[in-house]
């Protein structure tokens, strides 16, 4: 006769933390997959799939979805440590606990424990031993790291942006465009700032004639130097 499969929680760490810091500011008093659908940012059925049953495997509700005396330890840090112990002697046999003692440093020989007795595909296996590890570190600290790696990256504030545009905009020197002006056109006298410069682009065609170059000259001379 085949050997029966067995499961173990999957329940997914980040939603592990969030509502162990839920449940520190306020503990329900019933859980249900609404009340999880609220508070994790998911849909119903998956919070009652995915969320829901293994609460209850972990013995933080019970069967109608109440909370246990284990919930109000869990969210205490001081007892959190006591609380994953008791997981694991309830939860996971002996044999993987002497098999993998500590999951963190090498992940892959759990997984190949619940892979070999759960018959899983490879994503369940990977948060079994995910959650397996969480359990064995009881290390609250890693709650930080978790909030840290979901929080935004705040954007730079506008007043610091706009100080870095305006430094940048001090160091740059101002360069005035060049003015052209057109042979035939009276010069325009600037209404303020001194040092106007004035460049004249002239475009001789190549055979123009002496008298024709003559008098192109002769034409700037008058309208704009006043000469003749």
């Amino acid at each position: 006769m085949a050997e029966e499969k067995k499961s173990f929680p999957m329940l997914p760490i980040a939603h592990w933390w969030a509502l162990r810091k839920k449940f520190m500011q306020s503990i329900p008093g019933v859980v249900t997959d609404n009340y999880l659908a609220t508070v994790l940012n998911m849909g119903v059925d998956s919070a009652r799939a995915n969320v829901l049953p293994f609460l209850k495997t972990l013995g933080i509700i019970d069967e109608d979805g109440k909370t246990l005396e284990r919930a109000k330890q869990w969210r205490d840090d001081e007892s959190y440590s006591e609380v994953c112990k008791a997981i694991l002697r309830d939860v996971y046999p002996e044999e993987l606990l002497q098999a993998v003692p500590n999951p963190s440093e090498d992940r892959a020989p759990a997984e190949r424990w619940f892979a070999n007795h759960t018959g899983a595909g490879r994503s369940a296996v990977q948060r079994m031993a995910a959650l397996y590890a969480v359990l064995v570190e009881a290390d609250t600290s890693k709650q930080r790291d978790e909030e840290r790696k979901s929080r935004p990256a705040k954007a730079a504030p506008e007043s610091t942006k706009s100080k870095a545009e305006g430094k940048k905009s001090d160091g740059a020197r101002h360069v005035p465009a060049p003015i052209r002006q057109n042979i035939g056109e009276p010069t325009r006298e600037p209404v303020q700032g001194p040092g106007i410069n004035i460049n004249l682009e002239i475009h001789i065609s190549a055979d123009a004639t002496p008298d024709q170059i003559d008098q192109i000259f002769a034409s700037m001379a008058k309208h704009i130097y006043k000469r003749g």
